[in-house]
C-alpha cells in the first residue's frame, strides 16, 4: 500500500522546528541585549531590547518574567520575531 503525500505524520515538521531550536542556548538577557546592540552598555542596551520586546504583544510577557536568564525556547521564540543579532 503506497502512502499519499498529502498524510504526514507530523515527524519531519517536527523534526525541523526542533532541530532549528537545537542550536540555540539560554541567554542572560543583558547578554542577548548587547548581541542586538553591541555598541551601547549592558544596562542600555537591555533598556532597549526590554522596549522592543514590550512593543510587541508576543514578546511582552518575556519582559515581565521574574529571572534574568531567557530559555532556549524564549530565545527562539525571540529569534523568529526579531531575526538573529
Amino acid at each position: 500500500m503506497q502512502k499519499s503525500p498529502n498524510t504526514n505524520s507530523g515527524f519531519e515538521s517536527n523534526h525541523k522546528v526542533q532541530s532549528s531550536k537545537l542550536n540555540v542556548q539560554s541567554l542572560g538577557r543583558t547578554q542577548l541585549a548587547q548581541m542586538y546592540f553591541p555598541y551601547i552598555q549592558p544596562k542600555s542596551a537591555w533598556e532597549k531590547l526590554r522596549s522592543l520586546l514590550q512593543e510587541d504583544p508576543d514578546l511582552a510577557h518575556l519582559t515581565k518574567l521574574r529571572r534574568r536568564t531567557f530559555l532556549p525556547a524564549e530565545v527562539n521564540i525571540i529569534y523568529q520575531h526579531l531575526g538573529q543579532p
